[in-house]
């Protein structure tokens, strides 16, 4: 180690990185604030100057999660032309990369955001800005078009499923990125 002093933006960012690394070899019960220091080499108290709680920690492991899906999302849409099927198959891979670029510790992170009232509305509110961005892109290929609240919910519920099954090794990327399309398009009012 160089012994220079990481800026607290990149100290952050190194700890965010050592959680996921936690995460994903130990599990998510194993990541404790003094596990995360341990595993960083740094003392307790830098660990709390940057998350004052493992729920802060999880709040934001997943913020970065959310961060990434979003913008792999809208990077998608803008390359994809105003149709439907088209919109359908860009939301498509645009989850399942997404879900596999984070590997199996995003699934730690899900479920335990299960367990706290703020990291489950900080989830729900996430997961309606995401779909509304969903609803949107197909909204504008085909005014017709509808993902009403039920079907959004199903879609989600599949497309992690599928996303999380494809980063577990369990089905390929590509079938998951077929089924979850598959799903969207039967779920979407008029898609072809």
């Amino acid at each position: 180690m160089s012994g220079r002093r990481l800026s607290s933006a990149d100290r952050r960012a190194q700890l965010v990185g050592v959680a996921r690394d936690v995460i994903a070899t130990e599990g998510a019960d194993a990541l404790t604030l003094g596990r995360l220091a341990e595993r960083a080499g740094i003392s307790k108290p830098v660990v709390y100057d940057h998350f004052p709680s493992r729920a802060a920690l999880l709040l934001s492991l997943y913020e970065d999660f959310d961060r990434r899906q979003i913008a792999d999302l809208r990077a998608a849409l803008e390359r994809t032309p105003p149709d439907v099927r088209q919109r359908v198959e860009a939301i498509a891979a645009a989850h399942v990369a997404c879900a596999v670029s984070q590997g199996v510790e995003l699934g730690g992170v899900l479920a335990a955001l299960v367990g706290t009232p703020e990291l489950e509305r900080a989830r729900r509110e996430s997961e309606r800005h995401y779909l509304d961005l969903c609803r949107r892109a197909i909204h504008e290929a085909d005014a017709d078009a509808d993902l009403d609240e039920a079907a959004a919910i199903a879609f989600l519920g599949a497309a992690d499923a599928l996303g999380q099954a494809a980063a577990r090794g369990e089905i390929g990327p590509e079938l998951a990125r077929s089924t979850t399309a598959a799903v969207l398009r039967g779920l979407v009012g008029r898609a072809p």
